[in-house]
């Protein structure tokens, strides 16, 4: 069964990618893998936000879309910006770490070191927080430093991903995005 674009009939699903709820009505994309748990063919379909699945599972959400999955509904004069998520999605392609890219925040301590170069993240500084996906889940990695971006990452374009995913449980203020994209160089 092919993926899934829709809106959410009730409020019961969580989005896979960050966490938070699918409220019914709001559209929410599904990708549809094979169930471990059944027998035979039997599927599942794991729900996400249309940006949570751009940002963190591009290659199904560019699958569906290179089937043809993205078509003008009548009456979805709010969904989402295909031009936008498509971009991201593929950027996400072309960057395969680009997908792991979480939150972002000030170090509480000086105890993480950075998966890029191996030095600590001196407290108060900003980090990147990293995920994988494992066993249809996103487990916490580490962080980087937001200057080593480039290195880890192969790209310095993350701040969509990291202003998206750092909205719970306090969003960022511009100010302190500015000062995040300064550190990102």
């Amino acid at each position: 069964m092919p993926h899934l674009f829709e809106r959410a009939p009730t409020g019961r699903a969580k989005c896979r990618g960050c966490g938070a709820s699918l409220a019914a009505g709001e559209w929410r994309f599904g990708e549809r893998l094979p169930n471990p748990f059944a027998e035979g063919d039997a599927e599942m379909t794991h729900w996400f936000h249309p940006a949570c699945a751009a940002f963190k599972r591009p290659e199904a959400f560019v699958a569906w879309i290179d089937a043809g999955g993205w078509v003008e509904r009548p009456g979805a004069s709010d969904a989402p910006d295909r031009d936008l998520l498509e971009r991201e999605a593929r950027l996400g392609i072309a960057h395969r770490r680009l997908a792991r890219v979480d939150a972002a925040s000030r170090a509480p301590s000086g105890r993480a070191s950075c998966r890029a170069c191996r030095s600590p993240i001196e407290k108060g500084t900003w980090r990147i927080g990293l995920v994988y996906y494992e066993d249809g889940r996103f487990v916490p990695s580490g962080f980087i430093h937001p200057g080593c971006a480039r290195e880890y990452l192969e790209t310095v374009d993350i701040l969509p991903r990291v202003r998206h995913f750092s909205q719970r449980p306090n969003p960022l203020s511009e100010d302190e995005i500015r000062d995040l994209a300064a550190a990102i160089g």
